[in-house]
């Protein structure tokens, strides 16, 4: 019964948002797909095949600033999604929300366009670890979760106003490691959307604003973030992290970046998983909670709002003991304000078990160096 109250209200936001003129489009997707088990740990829970049911309502970006030209005039909105996970008993479903951009590789308008999406909101899960009540849940702690979703696909014009969309769809749903057990749920689909046009939306035949252009060839970035996290057994004891770190940025274009860094952690969870054993004193110090590692970087840029990859490498463990593996990766955005101060938000991980989240402050530093600019 709440499935279908659920439907009913996304129907009522969307009609009520394109009402009034904030968005000019929808897109309604569905797929069937497969659990990705990245660890043989979830492989237990797997019952059944996921699908997926999704409405999207956005706008074409109108070249009011020069990032909508650089990147192929980018469309932005709202997704809501409805997806099953596998197992419906122990797992439940998730209903997310989360604003999105889908860009295209294209720099002309032509009638197949291939495009990729990417969103990040929130998931609220049906179903959680519990003790008593769901303890074979070991994928899920909380039932507010982080929503993670990449898309890849086909922009078929029908007609002056239809669309179609066969995609291949990544959705991942964890808490980041706020509270254990979190192994995470990532799930893979082949799909297939349909989109409408409402109206156009206004377009500008010249620049209004470009003053998100990066100015230099090179730049140096100076960050710190913090997060928090447990370690298992579930016990309900959160753990701090922090972590700080140097980025070396080679601006490709403007709306690409390549870089290396090197990053310091301090991880009073580092503490409990480098113990002999489970019953062993846990000290938090430098001795115990410090590693540090070496990076390549990767962003792409929407004006001043930047999605970040990141592939680390550990140099130094406590004790030459690596818990997690010896690589680490960073999956996020920063946000650039005019004063060069940077914004960060990002879920640290490795490979797909998620660690912490993280957020923090940094600076930015320009060198010397003119970057082509790109028209």
């Amino acid at each position: 019964m709440w499935k279908k109250k659920y439907i009913v209200i996304l129907f009522a936001m969307t009609e009520r948002l394109l009402a009034q003129n904030h968005f000019t489009s929808a897109s309604f997707y569905f797929g069937y797909g497969t659990v990705v088990q990245h660890t043989g740990k979830i492989g237990n829970l797997i019952a059944e095949r996921p699908y997926f049911a999704e409405i999207n309502i956005f706008k074409k970006s109108s070249g009011y600033y020069k990032w909508h030209r650089i990147n192929n005039f980018p469309d932005y909105g709202l997704c809501f999604n409805y997806e099953t996970l596998g197992n419906t008993k122990k797992l439940g479903s998730s209903i997310a929300i989360a604003p999105y951009l889908e860009f295209s590789f294209h720099k002309k308008e032509k009638k197949i366009l291939f495009k990729m999406k990417m969103a990040w909101g929130l998931a609220y899960l049906t179903k959680k670890f519990d003790v008593e009540n769901n303890h074979k849940n070991i994928a899920i702690g909380t039932y507010m979760n982080t929503f993670i979703q990449f898309r890849f696909l086909w922009q078929i014009k029908l007609g002056s106003y239809f669309y179609l969309h066969p995609n291949i769809t990544f959705i991942h749903v964890s808490n980041g490691r706020f509270s254990v057990p979190n192994l995470g749920i990532n799930t893979l689909y082949s799909s297939l959307g349909i989109a409408y046009l409402f109206r156009e939306n206004k377009q500008y035949q010249a620049v209004q604003d470009s003053s998100s252009d990066k100015t230099s060839k090179h730049e140096i970035l100076f960050f710190t973030s913090i997060g928090m996290n447990e370690v298992e057994p579930p016990t309900n004891n959160k753990l701090w992290a922090f972590s700080t770190g140097i980025n070396y940025y080679f601006n490709i274009q403007q709306n690409q970046q390549l870089g290396v860094g090197i990053d310091g952690f301090y991880e009073q969870s580092l503490a409990y998983e480098i113990r002999k054993t489970d019953t062993a004193k846990v000290q938090f110090n430098f001795n115990t909670a410090f590693s540090n590692g070496i990076k390549i970087s990767y962003a792409y840029n929407f004006g001043r709002l930047s999605p970040l990859l990141e592939m680390g490498y550990y140099i130094y463990m406590p004790n030459s003991v690596f818990p997690n593996g010896v690589f680490y990766h960073r999956l996020g955005c920063r946000y650039y304000l005019k004063n060069n101060i940077v914004i960060h938000f990002s879920l640290k991980t490795h490979f797909a078990v998620a660690h912490h989240i993280e957020v923090g402050i940094g600076y930015r530093f320009k060198i010397k160096g003119k970057i082509n600019h790109l028209h």
